[in-house]
């Protein structure tokens, strides 16, 4: 019948005969703060710290997690000490950072609060039940920026050159049609998408793709980076939630337990009940073992031991386990025996020999001691004594599970095994989701575009703008042409004796119309679009790097930021984060609208 550990430990933890484990120190701890002891309970924290390192758990998530929300609720000088507490129990638990940072800032230390609240961000990073969430919010937050940029781009490239567009429908229907049914055609031409019953993504898209003529080489690159880009941002969001957003997965967590020595009875629990899965693997009770070995638990731990040494007789590490904590128990003539069989298996024979030479002078026999203790040294050099884990008694030393041997009881595991502890493979369907709606609109509009800017570069090049009055034009082989000025205005300012004043005069309130026109245009277009300027004119990273910051902020300050911040930590800043977000985004957008301000 499977049980939780955690109650079996409470239920038989003073049976074991062991010395008061963590969770009974713990239990002392709750004791003094529930009647507002502080003094005690720090005490008694104390005494928890020195068992916790005589067991090597250097981290204690758990335990400061409760510290913390004691002092959140007891502000003060016995809060403040909680929390000091707290941050020696586990130095890396975000929460306690945020939570001080709160306090400063409450107190009008605002330096010291931008520190600690710096520090509880790079706490969230190094912590492994927020170090995923943490990632994946800062991926999906980027990826959305990056596709908001684009497709911001996209709309102002569009809107930029409709004007071209419509002059060139206009010039082919004249060419196909009668003239007075140029118009219709053209309309029918550019409205294309809408007759076909497709959405304003697909019209906006058409006409981005029907522009590219207008474009510069670098911006057509990066128009066509922008397609791609587009497109796969379904996969690649699929691919974050698939990979990253999950949650890790329990074999992971081990990992990150046994690397970091750190305490969690959850993550312990929920691997103790693989145990009928797992029974005759014997890597499974070695890692199980040490496990409840680093929360306090030598009983049971001794059992998991002797389970790996006849899941699997040819190895000799659960031999030296089981001897180490036979020697913790004073049986050095049981520890001996032990360490004798693991020294016949021809593996860990260093620690094998360092720890039968404590055995032998415990036993008086200390030329077999010394004799042991230097065949110790053969092996690691003269800081045998360093490596390893030290045990209760400071000279055991056991050997150091880790991530290594996490991967080697997964490579030992069949695959319905391994479904059966959750370490199924993660189809992300990448072929499905390009070839999704909003996937295939990129790349159907992206290839099309590619074709149509071949064809027109060849037969049909596009037409002009006339940089006085801003008339489009098509260049035709005939007297009065310009490349820069329309056949009007070469009329009025180049052959002005033959032009009348009065027309000179309508030309000079059309070209001030005109100017006046494009200049708001153009100052709504940049404030609206950020970067516009630069990539419609002829720095185009520049204007997509600084179209991805602008939406960057406001993206993390509309959603990004309220949504998630609370969820990875309800303690963190959230309307400060909000606001200076804000604010950047302002500055840009005001600075955006401000560099096109004198340009046409």
């Amino acid at each position: 019948m499977r049980r939780t550990l955690l109650a079996f430990i409470l239920l038989i933890a003073a049976a074991t005969g062991a010395e008061a484990n963590l969770l009974d120190n713990w239990q002392e701890v709750q004791e003094r703060l529930a009647v507002g002891d502080a003094v005690a309970a720090e005490q008694s924290i104390d005494v928890l710290r020195e068992r916790a390192i005589e067991l090597e758990t250097w981290r204690l998530p758990a335990f400061s997690a409760a510290l913390v929300a004691w002092a959140e609720a007891n502000p003060g000088p016995s809060g403040e000490a909680m929390l000091r507490a707290a941050k020696e129990l586990d130095p890396e638990f975000p929460t306690s950072y945020f939570l001080q940072a709160r306090w400063k800032w409450r107190d009008g230390a605002k330096v010291g609060a931008v520190k600690e609240f710096l520090a509880g961000w790079l706490a969230l990073l190094r912590y492994e039940p927020t170090r995923l969430t943490v990632k994946a919010w800062f991926l999906l937050w980027s990826i959305t920026s990056l596709a908001l940029a684009f497709f911001s781009m996209i709309v102002a490239v569009s809107l930029r050159y409709l004007r071209g567009l419509m002059q060139d429908a206009r010039d082919l229907g004249g060419s196909l049609f009668s003239p007075a049914n140029a118009w219709v055609f053209a309309a029918v031409l550019l409205l294309l998408p809408v007759f076909a019953g497709l959405g304003p993504i697909w019209l906006t898209v058409y006409l981005f793709m029907l522009s590219w003529v207008y474009l510069s080489p670098a911006l057509r690159v990066w128009a066509i980076v922008a397609c791609v880009v587009l497109a796969l941002i379904g996969p690649v969001l699929s691919w974050v939630q698939g990979r990253v957003l999950r949650s890790s997965s329990i074999m992971d967590r081990v990992s990150v337990v046994l690397e970091e020595r750190q305490m969690d009875f959850a993550t312990l629990r929920e691997f103790a009940n693989f145990e009928p899965v797992l029974a005759e693997n014997a890597a499974y009770h070695l890692i199980l073992g040490e496990l409840l070995r680093m929360h306090g638990e030598p009983g049971l731990a001794k059992t998991q031991f002797q389970k790996a040494t006849v899941a699997d007789p040819g190895q000799a590490r659960p031999l030296i386990f089981v001897g180490n904590l036979a020697l913790e128990e004073g049986d050095a003539q049981r520890a001996v025996q032990l360490l004798n069989s693991a020294l016949d298996k021809g593996q860990e024979q260093a620690f094998a020999h360092h720890n039968l030479s404590l055995a032998f002078d415990l036993n008086r026999r200390f030329q077999d001691g010394d004799g042991h203790r230097a065949k110790a040294k053969e092996f690691t050099g003269r800081q045998s004594a360093e490596n390893g884990l030290r045990g209760l008694d400071p000279r055991i030393r056991y050997p150091r599970l880790g991530e290594s041997d996490v991967e080697h009881l997964l490579a030992s595991l069949g695959e319905e095994e391994k479904g059966r502890v959750g370490e199924t493979a993660v189809s992300l369907g990448l072929v499905t989701h390009v070839l999704s709606p909003l996937s295939l609109v990129f790349l159907v509009g992206g290839a099309i575009g590619c074709i149509v800017l071949v064809i027109r570069l060849r037969y049909f090049p596009p037409a002009r703008e006339c940089t006085k009055c801003g008339k489009m034009y098509r260049m035709q082989s005939g007297f009065g042409e310009s490349s820069v000025y329309c056949s009007q205005c070469v009329s009025v300012f180049q052959k002005r004796d033959v032009v009348s004043i009065e027309q000179q005069t309508a030309k000079l309130k059309e070209i001030k119309r005109w100017e006046r026109l494009t200049a708001l245009g153009r100052r709504l277009g940049g404030l609206l679009f950020t970067g516009s300027p630069y990539y419609l004119g002829d720095r185009v990273v520049r204007g997509v790097l600084y179209s991805f910051l602008s939406m960057f902020c406001l993206s993390g300050a509309l959603f990004w930021g309220p949504e998630w911040v609370p969820v990875i930590e309800p303690l963190a800043f959230v309307e400060q984060i909000q606001t200076a977000l804000f604010v950047v985004f302002g500055v840009l957008a005001v600075r955006s609208a401000l560099i096109s301000w004198d340009r046409r």
